[in-house]
């Protein structure tokens, strides 16, 4: 690959970040939660479903927040996006340093 050829192949990945506006960074979890007493759904051992999008943060705590069933596809949705955002920013820094040794060696043979 040329270095025209990286750099166009990586501002046209770039483009595609434009609309980044609706992500999340997270996993989806469904859990069982049960209540300590005087339910009878949670003594028969049933418990009560329910979604949580779970975000960890470095050197801090889990963030969790329940979510309505209505809003596990936007959610799902929003976790793909951000995959595929994470992905992109690894092709586009793969191209990056590419031409970082294409232009490291350009300049080894200039001077030679």
């Amino acid at each position: 690959m040329t270095r025209i050829g990286a750099t166009q192949k990586r501002d046209k990945l770039a483009a595609a970040l434009a609309g980044c506006g609706d992500l999340l960074r997270g996993s989806l979890l469904e859990r069982t939660t049960f209540h300590s007493g005087g339910c009878p759904k949670c003594s028969r051992g049933e418990g009560h479903p329910q979604w949580v999008l779970s975000v960890n943060y470095p050197g801090a705590k889990n963030r969790q927040l329940s979510l309505r069933p209505e809003q596990v596809p936007q959610v799902r949705e929003a976790l793909e996006r951000y995959r595929q955002a994470k992905e992109t920013l690894e092709a586009i820094s793969e191209l990056n340093q590419y031409v970082l040794r294409l232009d490291r060696d350009e300049s080894k043979e200039r001077e030679a």
